[in-house]
């Protein structure tokens, strides 16, 4: 019996609308839509032998709509803009904004939008970006915001349109209307979207699910008390609980979905894979039949229940209060999530599709059942750092499962038809998909002063409800405070998370809370007046690289195999490897540290403790972009070799060097001179783990690491760091 290879891609946005202007305040629901959305859509279309779900959380599903209608966003409205009327702050946005895309695909690949970035520079502080936006021309910035929008349309929105293919081969010196007809694009595209996957369900193809109707945590709806559980030291807010927010946002998003795709889902996907035994009570009494989650809480959940456990259980399905419940395989998931990007696509394919059938060989299902192999990920972000936004992967991958000998694509509701058996788990795990636990939401003191300032705002509810407050403010102060509860507010608020939106995500979250005071004719308190985290506010943070501090002082290090004391790298530069990728696990590479003395460049990058194995018989391909030459360095555990790999030729070996060191950390030092890099010269470095002819990692993702040559003088004008 073939095994069912079930993926689940999960397509979410926050809502973005100010609630206030009723504008959106960033574009990417209607980027994604004019991209992966209907990309994903119409491959599907293409190959109707690849049954699948789709999850789309009803805030993504009602700005789909607006946007198919022509709604604008604040983005675009600036874009639109005369640029000559524009400020040299509005200027210093544009500038900001517009490189918002993956430079390896889309920047890179077009030699105007190239060398608008180099003249902007890869790495700048914001305060820097008023400066640099007085030396681009009024026709310059009109091309950057041309080639952003531009190279956010998909295969699928450009196949045989001759207009963008022109607009392509023209490549700059673009005028208003041109940027008008790529925005009607896009328009379109995204008027496409819904109705084809409502049609690939109709004719069974795909299934499709939904989450809670804005993405929130349903077990800390239900009470904070709940991430205790995982985590019995974690600080806590002011308690917060209320089962019946936790009802309601399941039960408007089965609601919602029904008007849109016209039936009510049988699944749901729980925002962030998040569950608990209260949070699985609401979905069963609100008739969802299956959640799906992260494996993590599978093997906490079989602990609780005393359950001995094999990595063959993770293969099939369970029950707990009637509810099903399957579970996403981490790895795999990881896989087309992370690394299968940055290789070549046959070879990532046939890789997914071996693992899939080894792990299907391990399955304690019946025999008479197929093993469930549950790949959840992302549906939209991956893609972007795939070659061709992920059409040859996709391809290759629906071609193979054709007339595959082993394995068979299905949906969930497919699976949990054809599968007879459950495994009753008496216990279940309260976590979400990352450590199984929910500290990415809660347990920060910025977190933590965002649940009680929401928990104030829903207290002021109860009491208003008893004070003769007209039926309709009340549900539009409800309708604000459901909006608040959502996900994304918690996961950028303090740390570990971060991006260029953080102040806006901000004032978003404290708009819903005011909008609801409002409407309870009370005043706005003051509290909600400053940012939840003032820190955000006045931050200087890099445009497009955070987490990252220059060196400030020669080091030299060794390069051997035992741990690294700390002085050895003081006054190195450290760059943070992000999490903030959409269902990212912990990344391998935590930490890259780089320095230098006069002679010599050192690096080291620091292994994740729970998945340095991962690292073993793996290769670091070190690509370094110079002001001469680009370079490319391999490094095992023995050696490094140091090729050229201008102009696309065969590699040439220009140098070798023994300073390797692949244990706790993978440490090692290059000569300058072997690189042909003078003082005050830049160097651009991306890492890269290959395994198995596969990329594992790739740090950083977008921006490469730059670190200026070094001269003699260099520690003396730094002293004071």
């Amino acid at each position: 019996m073939k095994a069912h290879l079930s993926f689940l891609l999960h397509m979410h946005q926050p809502s973005y609308v100010d609630p206030q202007s009723g504008m959106a305040l960033l574009p990417w629901v209607r980027l994604h839509g004019a991209r992966a959305y209907l990309d994903v859509g119409e491959l599907l279309d293409e190959y109707p032998h690849v049954h699948l779900t789709v999850n789309f959380v009803p805030s993504l599903v009602s700005q789909l709509e607006a946007a198919a209608k022509g709604a604008p966003d604040a983005w675009l409205e600036l874009a639109r803009r005369p640029i000559d009327s524009l400020s040299l702050d509005e200027r210093a946005t544009l500038l900001e904004r517009h490189f918002s895309v993956h430079w390896g695909r889309a920047v890179e690949t077009r030699p105007r939008y190239r060398e608008l970035l180099e003249k902007r520079g890869r790495q700048l502080l914001r305060a820097d970006l008023p400066d640099r936006a007085k030396s681009f021309s009024n026709g310059e910035l009109r091309d950057l915001t041309v080639l952003f929008y531009l190279s956010w349309i998909g295969f699928a929105a450009r196949r045989g349109d001759a207009e963008l293919e022109a607009l392509e081969k023209q490549g700059r010196d673009f005028a208003l209307p041109d940027l008008e007809l790529v925005a009607e694009k896009q328009r379109l595209a995204c008027a496409r979207v819904l109705p084809l996957y409502r049609q690939l369900e109709e004719r069974g193809q795909i299934e499709l699910s939904t989450s809670p109707l804005y993405h929130p945590i349903l077990p800390l709806l239900i009470s904070t008390a709940t991430a205790r559980r995982a985590q019995p030291s974690l600080p806590l807010p002011e308690p917060f609980s209320f089962r019946q927010d936790a009802v309601e946002q399941v039960r408007r998003a089965s609601d919602a979905h029904q008007r849109t795709f016209g039936r009510r889902p049988r699944g749901m996907w729980p925002p962030e894979g998040s569950i608990s035994p209260e949070a699985l009570a609401v979905y069963g009494a609100e008739k969802v039949g299956w959640i799906a989650t992260d494996e993590g809480n599978l093997w906490r959940s079989l602990e609780l229940s005393k359950k001995s456990a094999t990595r063959g259980d993770l293969f099939r399905a369970y029950r707990h209060q009637d509810v099903d419940l399957v579970f996403r395989d981490r790895e795999l998931s990881d896989r087309i999530g992370f690394a299968y990007s940055h290789g070549d696509h046959e070879s990532g394919v046939r890789d997914l599709l071996g693992r899939a059938r080894d792990n299907a060989k391990m399955s304690t299902a019946p025999a008479d059942e197929a093993p469930f192999i549950g790949v959840f990920l992302d549906g939209e972000n991956p893609w972007e750092s795939y070659a061709g936004s992920g059409e040859p992967f996709l391809r290759t991958l629906f071609e193979a499962l054709r007339d595959h000998p082993e394995l068979k694509s299905a949906s969930i509701r497919e699976h949990l038809d054809a599968s007879a058996s459950r495994v009753e788990l008496p216990q279940a795990h309260s976590g979400s998909w990352i450590d199984s636990d929910f500290h990415i939401w809660i347990g920060d003191p910025v977190k933590n002063r965002a649940w009680s300032l929401l928990g104030h705002a829903r207290q002021r509810l109860e009491r208003a409800r008893g004070k003769g407050v007209a039926p309709d403010r009340l549900a539009r102060a409800y309708d604000h405070l459901l909006a608040a509860e959502g996900s994304d507010w918690f996961w950028w608020f303090g740390e570990p998370f971060h991006s260029a939106e953080d102040a806006l995500f901000d004032r978003l979250f404290r708009a819903h809370l005011e909008g609801a005071y409002a409407e309870l004719g009370e005043p706005i308190p003051q509290e909600l007046g400053p940012a939840v985290s003032t820190a955000l506010e006045g931050r200087q943070k890099p445009a497009a690289t955070t987490g990252l501090s220059q060196p400030y002082a020669f080091i030299r290090p060794r390069i051997d195999h035992e741990r690294s004391g700390f002085y050895e790298w003081h006054g190195a530069g450290r760059y943070l490897v992000p999490r903030g990728a959409a269902m990212a696990d912990t990344p391998l590479v935590e930490v890259i540290h780089f320095g230098f003395d006069p002679e010599t460049l050192f690096l080291r990058l620091d292994l994740s403790s729970d998945r340095a194995a991962e690292a073993n018989d793996a290769t670091l391909d070190l690509e370094i972009t110079t002001p001469r030459i680009p370079l490319r360095l391999l490094a095992d555990k023995n050696h490094w070799t140091l090729c050229t790999t201008a102009d696309d030729a065969t590699p040439r070996e220009i140098a070798t060097g023994t300073s390797v060191s692949f244990e706790r950390s993978l440490k090692l030092s290059i000569p300058f001179s072997a690189l042909d890099a003078q003082p005050g010269e830049p160097l651009h470095l991306s890492f890269r783990l290959i395994k198995d002819d596969v990329v594992i990692a790739r740090y950083p993702v977008d921006v490469p690491l730059t670190v200026s040559v070094p001269d003699e003088s260099f520690e003396a004008r730094n002293w004071s760091a």
